[in-house]
């Protein structure tokens, strides 16, 4: 296609072959792993194609589709910043050196737009095979899903430049953040306070009546899907894409003028006191009253550079704020607090957390060190003390958001005892134990460099990522069997007895995984420095 032209091409084939760029098994995993998570969004997508034709009135299509887009929208829009990434993007300060246009940029971008929205994609797809299925559906109407997905394609880049510049702030990051997970759980925090069965219908159709016939983006594009839209509803999806366009487009070019270093330069060091400055001194110090040389210092170095890393900042104040906000409503919604998972609230949250907390912590503990990895193979330190530093301070920074948790917990309208507070500290601890020894063995042969002020990124590797989708469940195992012991046996004994066990096979696991992590450091010297030394691309993923 002629728009398409070889600056754009050549990027594009540029960030394919990088992704393709792996070893044969690889590749082969990640395609299979790939395939198995768009199989089922096709499944659904087939559900669809067979469900509309069956829906006999209009009315009811319609409903089923606006509702269908919103959720599409949210889901678009939404999931990156939930799961703290936006696929693929663009390194701008790496292209601005070549004769490529703002325009250009800009065109590359919203394309890339699309990683973040594949699976609303197919099941628009389906959808529309479904519109053309339906009798009363005119041809043409399931055509007007394509202006739709590329209004979600220009927004979604205006939205990751906007939330780019302002996470890269240092105390704004988490009110943004804060400000996301409250808006994500308004809706189930309002179907907590008013549940559904205490509406009544006349007081919910005089609302409704209130509420202005806005042409919102979903329901003109339900509209003309259908084949029931006029000149206003095309007339609006015309000013929708004109202003996804013009936000997407304004923000895009504020990023090429935004310099994230000069942002922090520019910042104002925090002014503290001089007792302040002096406990902050003495936490960083204690690992080092604690425990013997190197190893005390090597924790030491962890903290100092973990708590200033916005990456991890984010995950981390995401654990004790978005797990308990989102998941509090789910659980505590219908059911009014009963049931397994409501009588085990804070051990769920906490696990959770730590899945979160895996991103950064466990799955790439080397990728923060990037060049300055290869000083753990010249200064007179062994790797297992590099490794078991890493793990310490892993561990101790998720026991820290368990404890925070728990204090989030205790001014909600929860009951809780301090068993299970004692039972959260155990569970999450044998977990950790757990993702340390697979984070090892996944940080030694899957290592990748992270820069700890980007806050959209992966921390860790495609394959590794596909890889946590087996080892979380396996993990989870031993955690199952403990809960199954307490409810076969109705006692505490069972429980602590099963996971007593668990701890004896987490250490064995930890303790071989560790020597063989240590081997693939010693045997993949090169492999690693070389990987953990490579620069960021053109595209980020």
């Amino acid at each position: 296609m002629q728009w398409l032209d070889n600056q754009v091409t050549a990027i594009l084939g540029a960030q394919w072959r990088a992704m393709m760029n792996r070893g044969p098994t690889q590749v082969w995993l990640m395609w299979v792993l790939t395939g198995l998570w768009y199989l089922l969004i096709s499944v659904g997508a087939v559900v669809l194609a067979s469900v509309i034709p069956e829906l006999g009135k209009m009315e009811t299509v319609l409903t089923v589709l606006s509702v269908g887009l919103l959720i599409g929208f949210l889901y678009w829009q939404l999931i990156p910043v939930v799961l703290v990434s936006s696929g693929m993007s663009l390194e701008l300060k790496r292209l601005l050196v070549y004769p490529i246009t703002a325009g250009r940029l800009f065109l590359i971008e919203v394309l890339l737009r699309l990683t973040t929205g594949v699976e609303v994609l197919i099941l628009m797809a389906g959808a529309a095979i479904g519109l053309w299925r339906h009798p009363q559906v005119p041809w043409w109407g399931p055509l007007f899903l394509l202006p739709y997905a590329v209004f979600n394609m220009l927004l979604s880049a205006g939205v990751r430049d906007l939330l780019t510049r302002l996470l890269a702030r240092k105390g704004i990051r988490e009110i943004v953040v804060l400000g996301l997970v409250t808006l994500t759980a308004l809706p189930q925090v309002v179907l907590i306070a008013a549940p559904p069965e205490t509406w009544k219908k006349q007081t919910i159709a005089r609302y409704v009546e209130r509420i202005p016939d806005f042409p919102f983006p979903w329901t003109v594009t339900a509209e003309f899907a259908t084949g029931s839209a006029g000149v206003v509803g095309l007339l609006a999806m015309a000013g929708w894409l004109l202003a996804g366009a013009w936000f997407g487009y304004s923000q895009f070019q504020r990023g090429l003028r935004w310099d994230a270093d000069e942002v922090r330069a520019k910042e104002r060091p925090e002014r503290e006191s001089a007792a302040r400055a002096t406990v902050r001194e003495w936490l960083y110090r204690l690992p080092g009253r604690l425990f013997p040389d190197p190893l005390g210092i090597l924790i030491e170095k962890e903290i100092r550079f973990l708590t200033r890393a916005p990456r991890f900042r984010l995950v981390f104040f995401m654990g004790f704020s978005f797990g308990v906000l989102i998941w509090f409503p789910l659980i505590f919604g219908r059911r009014g607090g009963t049931g397994f998972m409501a009588e085990n609230f804070l051990v769920w949250v906490s696990m959770y957390a730590a899945l979160l907390l895996g991103e950064v912590l466990f799955w790439n503990n080397l990728g923060f060190d990037r060049q300055a990895a290869q000083n753990y193979y010249i200064l007179p330190v062994r790797i297992s003390t590099v490794l078991i530093g890493k793990n310490i301070t892993a561990i101790s920074f998720l026991l820290l958001e368990v404890g925070l948790i728990t204090l989030v917990c205790s001014f909600l309208p929860l009951q809780i005892e301090g068993e299970k507070v004692m039972e959260a500290f155990t569970v999450t601890l044998m977990l950790g134990i757990y993702l340390m020894a697979a984070g090892n063995l996944a940080s030694t042969h899957q290592p990748r460099p992270i820069n700890p002020t980007q806050s959209w990124r992966h921390s860790s590797s495609a394959k590794v990522q596909w890889l946590l989708l087996l080892v979380y469940p396996a993990v989870s195992i031993p955690i199952a069997l403990a809960y199954l012991a307490r409810y076969a046996f109705e006692t505490q004994v069972a429980f602590y007895g099963v996971l007593g066990a668990g701890f004896v096979v987490a250490a064995l696991t930890y303790i071989a995984a560790l020597d063989s992590s240590v081997d693939a450091a010693e045997r993949r010297r090169e492999q690693i420095l070389a990987a953990l030394s490579r620069g960021e691309g053109p595209m980020g993923g």
